[in-house]
């Protein structure tokens, strides 16, 4: 779990894209769960299904929210959840921490091909093959997601969300190409030694 740390303050990832959530209104437990849905969160975030109910207990806890009973139009006790002023500043400051700090990055792909000499060389080229067939697909759901958003006039911090996964899937294309054809030079600098 990613624990982000502002000041004397911690926020989980998961808690930071909740307090998001709530910085926008109130909101009862149910409507979390359907804007994470609708926003397609659980990609680009580590919220779970489960895990919303534990973070709001956690956070109201923490004295970053704060939760009010009340009765629905249908007569069904809600408990709506709203961001306190310690909350909000708190958000602000780690919004902030995240946006000028790069990320570490951390890749499983760099763990197979430091062990790639584990594989055969036609397994090796099968599975790069298959990688590159998924970064493809991958690439090309984005840019339908991209189209959707623009056609749905998203504000551009949204259409951020479609655009740089682009960006990051192209880069590991190029990686990926350069990376086959230095192991083929490998490949032919071998064969061309032991002659």
């Amino acid at each position: 779990m990613v624990i982000l740390q502002y000041g004397n303050m911690t926020l989980s990832a998961r808690e930071t894209a909740l307090m998001g959530l709530l910085s926008e209104g109130p909101m009862h437990a149910y409507r979390i769960e359907q804007e994470i849905k609708n926003r397609s969160m659980r990609e680009w975030t580590e919220i779970s299904m489960s895990s919303v109910y534990k973070l709001l207990k956690k956070l109201e806890k923490k004295g970053f929210i704060r939760g009010e009973t009340r009765l629905s139009q249908n007569h069904v006790t809600q408990i709506i959840y709203r961001t306190t002023e310690k909350g909000m500043k708190t958000l602000r400051s780690g919004i902030s921490r995240i946006l000028s700090e790069p990320e570490k990055m951390v890749y499983r792909i760099d763990l197979a091909t430091s062990h790639l000499d584990l594989l055969s060389r036609k397994e090796a080229e099968e599975c790069l093959k298959e990688y590159r067939k998924k970064l493809e697909e991958g690439l090309a759901c984005y840019k339908e997601l991209e189209k959707y958003l623009v056609k749905c006039k998203c504000p551009v911090h949204s259409l951020a969300l479609a655009k740089r996964p682009q960006n990051l899937i192209r880069g590991e294309l190029e990686w990926l190409r350069e990376y086959r054809e230095d192991l083929a030079a490998a490949r032919r600098k071998r064969t061309e030694g032991s002659k």
